[in-house]
């Protein structure tokens, strides 16, 4: 069964188009070693295109040269970075890029990624979303009263499960502290994601403080 999406690997680092073209063994992709190249050949959608950030004369996020793309629902563009940071993941993510990574990430977190994008949601990196949670929390501080009625549609297992991880407990912390297995934590996150009708957890930490 073909992909619904085609995939576009732009960048000048012949070991990392290697690695992400290992990373997705036999799928619809091709690679483009120059920026400029890019933009003159605009791929025909939808497509996903991977954007190495390290290549050479890649314009910033915020230049209008992205916007034909990044305004487009037909292309996903994933910003890919051998040293990622928060604040060059924020500006990619401000900008309309659906997701930002670590451009030499294994090759399950790479799929992982890609099945998210194309899914049509964002995808983000833990450092990112962990300052993220930590944002939400500060606020929460500050927020007099928190409705709590998503209670209502979880169990009492899933309450407790779905406070630790909007408080930022990582999955293996809250399997410790309910004494369950990880693989349990994540179905009770599945479960909790269904029936709040969220995607991930950030939007877990907004509803549970009351701020979403």
């Amino acid at each position: 069964m073909k992909r619904s999406h085609s995939t576009l690997f732009v960048t000048h680092d012949p070991g990392l188009l290697l690695h992400w073209q290992k990373a997705f063994g036999k799928t619809q992709h091709s690679g483009i070693n120059k920026i400029e190249v890019f933009f003159q050949a605009t791929p025909r959608p939808p497509c996903v295109v991977w954007i190495d950030t390290a290549i050479p004369g890649r314009p910033a996020w915020t230049s209008d040269v992205w916007l034909p793309m990044l305004q487009n629902e037909q292309f996903r563009i994933v910003a890919a970075s051998s040293n990622p940071r928060d604040d060059e993941a924020m500006e990619a993510l401000d900008s309309g890029c659906v997701a930002y990574c670590h451009a030499f990430s294994d090759a399950p977190t790479l799929k992982q990624v890609r099945d998210v994008v194309e899914g049509g949601q964002v995808w983000i990196g833990k450092s990112l979303m962990q300052r993220l949670l930590h944002n939400v929390n500060r606020a929460v501080s500050r927020k007099p009263a928190i409705d709590d009625a998503w209670r209502a549609q979880l169990t009492r297992r899933e309450v407790e499960v779905a406070i630790l991880a909007a408080n930022g407990a990582s999955n293996n912390a809250i399997a410790n502290q309910c004494k369950i297995s990880e693989r349990t934590v994540k179905a009770h996150l599945s479960a909790i994601f269904d029936k709040l009708n969220i995607t991930d957890r950030l939007q877990l930490a907004l509803r549970v403080h009351g701020i979403q």
